[in-house]
């Protein structure tokens, strides 16, 4: 059903692949054209004299925000697997941080949105705690249906927990409302 990621490992069936919602793009976005246009009109005001520099440095501002949260909205990707949870996000133009946390090391996982429109708009942040250090967790964020996400990955921690034969049965995870599923 999906495709493979680097550091797969073999016979590892990938059951959904968590990508950020669009909308946190257009907001990140949105916010970096704001700041770079609150950049250019206190700089403007402040020094009028040089009114062509600032336009131009509030550009390249906008510009490289805008490319910016563009790469790092497209390449951070989440893979929950029958055997672990992998998460990589972009941290610079140059590398990309990995965590993976196996399921036989996690405690459980808990959904939350940060605000009441994430809240309405079904966008929230999934964590995925261990059993041991609290720090070493899997956090995702920018998750669509992130409280079905969050029951879901418990499932598959009581299955691996109580019965880690029946893993091999689980359905993978499907983005749409309750009763729309199949």
């Amino acid at each position: 059903m999906y495709s493979e990621f680097e550091g797969q490992q073999k016979d590892e069936r990938i059951l959904y692949i968590v990508t950020p919602h669009g909308l946190a793009t257009i907001f990140a976005i949105t916010r970096i054209l704001v700041l770079a246009l609150l950049f250019w009109v206190v700089t403007f005001n402040i020094l009028p004299a040089i009114g062509i520099i600032t336009f131009v440095v509030s550009f390249m501002l906008a510009a490289g925000g805008i490319w910016w949260n563009t790469e790092v909205y497209k390449k951070s990707k989440t893979y929950l697997t029958d055997r672990r949870v992998y998460r990589t996000q972009l941290v610079s133009p140059f590398f990309q941080a990995k965590r993976a946390l196996f399921w036989t090391e996690a405690l459980k996982a808990k959904g939350y949105a940060p605000n009441i429109i994430w809240r309405l708009l079904k966008i929230g942040t999934v964590e995925v705690q261990p059993h041991l250090d609290e720090h070493e967790g899997v956090r995702i964020t920018d998750v669509y249906f992130f409280e079905d996400l969050a029951n879901y990955i418990d499932k598959i921690l009581y299955l691996v927990k109580n019965s880690p034969d029946d893993i091999a049965t689980i359905r993978p995870f499907v983005p749409k409302p309750a009763g729309s599923r199949t």
